[in-house]
């Protein structure tokens, strides 16, 4: 079986130029199957004109990443940070097979009152998110308390923060953290047989 087609969204304020996003796609790249940028319509606008702007409403960002993967048969969707929680809403799209989050915000910075675990209720398919132990959209304290889902596998990655950089004092690159998961990914999708 041939891999399936990766498709891969950015977070919130970072288009895919970000350093985590480059290296990790040409890993998985390299390691897996061939990485598909999904970027949504007010990145595009962002990066055209140079000038920072906020993601539209939510619901106006699940419809731009279904129409990026309309014509596969099979394929895995991924983002980091709010790419994810995006992914994770295509789950019961036929075409979906898996979906990867780097970074899950399970609830904006320093606020877990105002948690997104809902995001995660009705995934219809296996989901595996990468989370930094320093992750202050999401620590490892307050999610290892959370009752998730069965379909979800959370990847905890020692001392990296919400962009995966860790303490200088683990002596820890980001391309060592990025290979690592590239490794752990390869796992997932031999375990739930997506390869």
């Amino acid at each position: 079986m041939s891999p399936l087609p990766f498709y891969l969204a950015h977070g919130a304020g970072v288009g895919h130029h970000s350093d985590f996003l480059q290296l990790l796609s040409a890993s998985l790249s390299k390691e897996i199957a061939r990485v598909s940028p999904v970027t949504f319509a007010y990145m595009q606008e962002q990066e055209r004109i140079g000038k920072k702007r906020p993601p539209p409403r939510f619901d106006k960002l699940v419809p731009e990443f279904s129409e990026a993967i309309k014509n596969e048969q099979h394929c895995i969707v991924a983002g980091k940070s709010m790419g994810g929680r995006v992914a994770t809403q295509l789950s019961h799209l036929s075409m979906v097979k898996g979906i990867i989050c780097f970074g899950f915000p399970f609830y904006p910075s320093g606020k877990p009152e105002k948690h997104r675990l809902s995001f995660l209720d009705n995934l219809e398919t296996p989901c595996l998110i990468f989370q930094g132990t320093r992750d202050a959209l999401g620590s490892q304290e307050w999610v290892t308390h959370q009752n998730l889902p069965k379909q979800v596998q959370v990847v905890w990655i020692e001392g990296a923060d919400h962009d995966f950089k860790v303490l200088k004092k683990l002596n820890r690159s980001l391309d060592d953290t990025v290979s690592l998961i590239s490794s752990q990914i390869t796992i997932w999708l031999a375990k739930n047989h997506f390869e």
